[in-house]
């Protein structure tokens, strides 16, 4: 289970909670007790795209109103801080280890029963069994530069054919026994693994030619792709052009590696060029719960087709979106990485500055509140434009003016392409 740390460079929201491992047995008999609220035939929930992620309101035990994530890449459904649920006083079957991030640390968990989730008024879950976090390992807040209390997991999907229209920000859920593919979608090679979906997806990192790699199929990863890479090979196929960076910080450990390019990705029949990867060197002698996956596809890949997952069949399908597909991947042009802070998010500090980036050669440091972007007042605007702004065209000017032990200072800095 990880959450990001941009600690080199600007990191997307990264949220590895394929990562949660726990005993099968903690959470595989729930009770399937959904009520629809409505004369819906299909179930729409309307979500907000959050640094890419889809988050949709959640209200608990009738009471608490909450923001949880919709995750594919999460098995279970889970509440991050254990407050939550103590408020309510839920029943805790049971206790139990998760590892951490580094996969050799364990933290607890517990097994809450009897949890009602109402969802955006269309949707009463009843009865249902989460894992609850004994304390929030994440500083998730500061990070995104929103609020996240939970994640939504396969346990909850698997009833439905779940369809993401991105263009329009609305989750359809639709009863299996009545959903029809329509003509405009490709079906994705896939496997599905204790309800989690994996495809296969051609990749060339070096080249125009590509080779099927198995990809975890994650909305909880505001990625593009990720590679694992391994230490036991002789060869590596990475871009020539890369730089390192922290991919992700969390329960128990971080994880670092670097990001680059893939020259192109075939998916849904239509090639990506210049896809922005992140290279992780992984382990997997006896960690089974990798199940021989090859890396991640995030939302950001994602994002560019309307996509459907027919839990109950076992199949993936996908459209592409217009145009979408064809946009071009950005990435940080100014090797600054930037948390958000204070009671509403609306307070900014650069956490890490890539050395020799134009950030870096303008003389901006580690622990500086910036206070204003190009003129505009910091607290004026939300994470996700400044992180915006960072990412604008090579050649662009950034004006930054920021705080520093007791004084104000401006800073000028030219975009350019770091990857």
């Amino acid at each position: 289970m990880l959450l990001p740390y941009p600690l080199r460079s600007r990191v997307p929201a990264i949220l590895f909670l394929a990562w949660l491992c726990v005993g099968t047995e903690a959470v595989s008999a729930q009770r399937l007790d959904m009520k629809v609220l409505g004369k819906q035939r299909v179930i729409e929930i309307p979500f907000d795209l959050e640094n890419d992620f889809i988050v949709i309101p959640i209200l608990l035990n009738g009471s608490v109103p909450l923001r949880f994530i919709v995750d594919t890449g999460a098995e279970n459904t889970v509440v991050l801080d254990k407050t939550i649920t103590d408020i309510l006083n839920v029943s805790y079957r049971r206790t139990f280890k998760i590892r951490g991030a580094d996969i050799d640390s364990e933290l607890t968990a517990y097994l809450a029963t009897g949890v009602n989730m109402r969802i955006s008024d269309r949707l009463l879950a009843r009865n249902r069994s989460v894992l609850v976090l004994e304390e929030n390992y994440f500083n998730f807040e500061r990070i995104t530069g929103t609020s996240i209390h939970g994640i939504i997991g396969g346990d909850f999907l698997m009833r439905f054919v779940v369809e993401f229209d991105f263009r329009r920000q609305i989750m359809f859920l639709h009863d299996p026994s009545k959903f029809r593919v329509r003509r405009a979608f490709k079906e994705v090679p896939s496997t599905f693994i204790r309800n989690r979906p994996y495809l296969n997806v051609g990749i060339g990192v070096l080249r125009d030619s590509t080779t099927t790699r198995r990809l975890l199929m994650d909305t909880g990863a505001g990625l593009s792709l990720l590679m694992h890479t391994y230490p036991d090979t002789a060869h590596l196929d990475l871009p020539e052009q890369t730089i390192p960076t922290h991919i992700a910080s969390g329960l128990g450990g971080t994880v670092s590696g670097s990001v680059g390019r893939s020259r192109v990705v075939d998916l849904a029949d239509r090639k990506m060029r210049n896809v922005v990867t992140y290279f992780q060197e992984v382990d997997t002698v006896g960690l089974t719960f990798f199940n021989e996956r090859q890396g991640i596809i995030g939302t950001r890949m994602l994002k560019r087709f309307t996509v459907a997952i027919d839990y109950v069949r076992r199949s993936v399908y996908m459209k592409p979106e217009g145009r979408r597909w064809k946009q071009k991947f950005s990435y940080d042009r100014s090797g600054l990485s930037i948390l958000a802070g204070g009671n509403n998010l609306h307070k900014y500090s650069i956490s890490n500055v890539v050395p020799s980036s134009p950030a870096d050669r303008a003389g901006l440091q580690v622990g500086d509140r910036i206070r204003a972007v190009n003129g505009v007042t910091a607290s004026l605007l939300s994470l996700q434009k400044i992180i915006q702004k960072l990412e604008g065209k090579p050649g662009r000017k950034v004006k930054l003016r920021v705080y520093r032990h007791g004084r104000l200072l401006d800073f000028t800095f030219v975009l350019e392409d770091l990857i």
